[in-house]
């Protein structure tokens, strides 16, 4: 018993079931008569309801005739009656379905209804109760189908005229109206129907209101135009914005195919896009150039045509009707585009440019330089006698020094240059990073001393070997402990210390000097950009020796940090792989590096490859 109880739960009444698929059948075989050349939801909506109408209008007339003993006691009745039954509604549902324009079918159809009822009306002694109820309810027939005031006025017309003949025929044969139960039950029946029509309507109004009110909402929400799309190309419905972004009306462009609104140039990508929603994409974008109507620029010529880049973005109708387009402008976008890639151009031409001149001039300066210190070092000999004055020998003494500060300086542009073009050549091998270290330390103590500034070096043994170009990573340990050496006071300590860190060798070097601010930290690392201050000025620099290190650290794959508190001291952070920079192209070839900016838009591309020529 339970478990017959809980079955009773789970069943749906049989007759609610029927009545439902009958109405889905129904529904489904109205919309069969639609044409498919109508391309709006709420026209083929209509057409469907008149396909309906025209199938229930013979079977109306089949009832009447039936309520009306005198024709059914004929054998014309009975013809007449499957003629209607069978011919009419093939004939007007045919029309239909071939019909892009439905109004004259639906008029037609209205007219031969009203007809039937006079004639039958006419047949008989005395048009019975069912034959006014028909009449008086032809207007609301027309509402029902074509939910229009228009409709509502034409069709009454109909029915006054038909009415006109009722009341003809009731004044030639009597006022009497005949009435049996068969005509009342087919009143009643045919009243209530009239009824729960008229109510699905108003709800069916309604919902599409409320639809229309979100979908109202949602489309000035919406940046862009919305666009509805048939299958076949045509414009089928347009946002209220359609008209502000193009420049028209939208009953100019509802109707007409979206592919001659889109410029020449663009068509092929366009229908691309369309093959693409065809396929059963379940959504696609496009930018494409649509045609726009703009104000002209003369009272002569009040319109012209502008094309403005638009961004398509469609996905198929929820309804299988076509697709949903959002249009949105992107013409600014472009323009800014352009204008930033014009921008770029200019700035990797000027940086060329520079490049250019400063390798060009510093080739030009290395040959008189080196005849500078290697003739003021032939003299500091006292090779070819000696120097008569001893004013004579500290001019030589300060020419040699300066042009080999000179010299210096030219290297260390040239090295920029390099590292900034990709042309500078890295080439890796396994040392000892100890050694190095040791290297620097005996080269750079004399220069600690002199200062008062002690040196340490705190780097393992153990550390091992790294595969690196030596050269560079020697030209790096150098530069930073010179520039620690430089900027700490006697007293002060340099340390060099390394250990490993994740396959990754990280070393530093860091003093009790100066410091440096936290606003200057950002410009460190860019060439010809040294920290200003009392203490500073003091000392020679071009700004290009931390330059060189995050150049040569960025060549091997590594990076560089700073770390400093004004008037503590500075930490300069270097990690770099210990097995070497990964070579993404031909080891043969030289490694690219980021330009020296502390901030930059531009990588690699075409201006890596045009400054490799510079």
């Amino acid at each position: 018993m339970p478990e017959f109880a809980e079955s009773r739960k789970k069943l749906v009444p049989i007759h609610s079931v029927t009545k439902f698929s009958l109405a889905d059948a129904y529904r489904r075989l109205c919309k069969r008569w639609v044409s498919t050349s109508v391309a709006s939801s709420e026209a083929r909506d209509r057409d469907a309801r008149m396909a309906g109408s025209i199938f229930a209008m013979p079977v109306m007339l089949g009832i009447a005739m039936i309520t009306s003993q005198t024709l059914m006691q004929e054998v014309a009745g009975v013809v007449s009656l499957v003629v209607g039954f069978l011919a009419l509604p093939m004939i007007l549902c045919g029309a239909l379905s071939l019909s892009r324009d439905s109004k004259v079918v639906g008029a037609t159809a209205l007219a031969v209804y009203g007809l039937a009822i006079a004639s039958i009306s006419a047949a008989e002694s005395s048009a019975n109760l069912l034959l006014w109820i028909m009449a008086a309810a032809m207007p609301l027939e027309a509402w029902l189908v074509h939910r229009s005031r228009k409709a509502l006025r034409v069709s009454a017309c109909g029915a006054g005229l038909v009415i006109a003949a009722l009341l003809i025929v009731s004044a030639r044969n009597g006022i009497a109206v005949p009435l049996s139960p068969l005509t009342l039950l087919a009143c009643l029946g045919y009243a209530a129907a009239l009824v729960a029509r008229t109510a699905e309507a108003f709800a069916g109004i309604a919902r599409a209101a409320r639809r229309d009110d979100r979908l109202a909402d949602l489309e000035r929400a919406i940046e862009g135009v919305v666009i509805g799309l048939t299958i076949d190309g045509q414009i089928a419905s347009l946002s209220p914005k359609a008209q502000d972004q193009f420049g028209m009306a939208r009953s100019l462009l509802i109707g007409t195919p979206l592919l001659e609104r889109v410029h020449v140039s663009d068509r092929v990508q366009f229908l691309g896009f369309l093959a693409d929603l065809k396929g059963g994409a379940s959504g696609v974008s496009v930018d494409a150039k649509l045609r726009c109507v703009a104000p002209g620029e003369s009272p002569k010529h009040p319109h012209g045509v502008r094309f403005a880049t638009y961004r398509l973005r469609a996905a198929p109708h929820s309804q299988g009707e076509g697709f949903v387009i959002v249009a949105t402008d992107i013409s600014q976008a472009v323009a800014d585009r352009n204008a930033l890639t014009v921008a770029r151009r200019e700035v990797e031409t000027a940086e060329i440019a520079k490049s250019r001149f400063l390798a060009s001039v510093s080739h030009e300066l290395r040959t008189p330089l080196n005849s500078i210190i290697g003739f003021s070092d032939v003299l500091l000999q006292e090779i070819c006698g000696k120097l008569p004055d001893g004013r004579q020998r500290e001019y030589v003494e300060l020419v040699h020094r300066s042009g080999t500060h000179l010299l210096s300086v030219v290297n260390a542009i040239l090295d920029v240059s390099k590292i900034e073009a990709g042309t500078y050549p890295i080439f890796t091998e396994s040392f000892a990073f100890k050694e190095a270290v040791t290297m620097v330390h005996d080269m750079m103590a004399h220069q600690a001393s002199q200062k008062g500034v002690t040196l340490c070096d705190r780097v393992s043994p153990r550390i091992g070997n790294v595969v690196a170009d030596s050269r560079a990573i020697h030209q790096v340990l150098i530069n930073l402990v010179s520039n620690a050496i430089k900027f700490t006071e006697a007293g002060g300590v340099v340390t060099i210390d390394a250990l490993i860190e994740d396959d990754m060798l990280a070393f530093s070097v860091s003093d009790t000097g100066i410091g440096i601010a936290e606003a200057d930290l950002k410009t460190l690392g860019q060439p010809f950009r040294q920290v200003q201050n009392d203490y500073t000025r003091k000392h020679e620099g071009t700004g290009l020796g931390l330059a060189t290190v995050k150049g040569l650290v960025g060549l091997h794959g590594g990076d560089l940090r700073i770390k400093s508190t004004l008037g503590q001291g500075t930490i300069v952070d270097v990690r770099i792989p210990l097995s070497g920079p990964v070579m993404e192209h031909d080891p043969e070839e030289p490694a690219n590096i980021v330009e020296f900016r502390a901030e930059s838009g531009i990588r690699g591309g075409s201006y890596a490859e045009a400054r490799k020529s510079a």
